[in-house]
């Protein structure tokens, strides 16, 4: 025998389950106040996944893209300036398919960037004096200072500079010891 649902009840159950998605946050992170969908955080974990050697996870995306803004007014006006056309091209050279978010071009943009900063020869040039002098005064509570905000599905933005940190909902219980 089959049983009907009536309308209310089914009301109730999308509701009690659309509650559990994050308290008032419906996009998925925002940076410097642009906001990016659950939707686009996950295609750039996808994308970023698909041109990698090993797999990526959300909260390293997010990290990246977090850091991106900050990464950018460091070398603006500098020749090792990354631009969106840069990042696509490499994204589309390494197999990327289809076009990149830009939450992809974002993280990406960090990962280049990173990687001059972590490259001594870049890094003893001349022209980035006024970075290295940023990324010396550079401390963990900067960065944990930085505008993101983080949907807690995918966690939370660590005050003290660690990136995006698991976050237990408060309605899981952890159990005494």
């Amino acid at each position: 025998m089959k049983r009907a649902y009536s309308f209310p009840l089914a009301a109730s159950v999308v509701a009690v389950v659309a509650g559990c998605s994050g308290v008032g946050m419906t996009e998925g992170v925002v940076i410097d106040g642009t906001g990016y969908s659950v939707g686009e955080v996950q295609e750039a974990t996808e994308q970023l996944s698909e041109v990698s050697p090993e797999p990526v996870d959300t909260a390293t995306v997010i990290y990246q893209a977090g850091i991106a803004p900050l990464l950018d007014g460091w070398f603006e006006g500098t020749s090792y300036e990354v631009t969106e056309s840069e990042v696509r091209s490499s994204l589309a050279d390494a197999g990327l398919e289809g076009d990149a978010g830009d939450l992809t071009v974002q993280a990406v943009s960090a990962q280049q960037y990173l990687a001059v900063i972590n490259d001594q020869a870049a890094m003893s040039d001349e022209e980035l004096a006024p970075v290295v002098a940023e990324l010396q005064t550079l401390t963990q509570e900067d960065l944990g200072a930085l505008p993101v905000e983080v949907n807690p599905r995918f966690g939370a933005w660590s005050p003290a500079g660690d990136g995006v940190l698991p976050q237990v909902p408060e309605w899981i219980v952890q159990p005494e010891s």
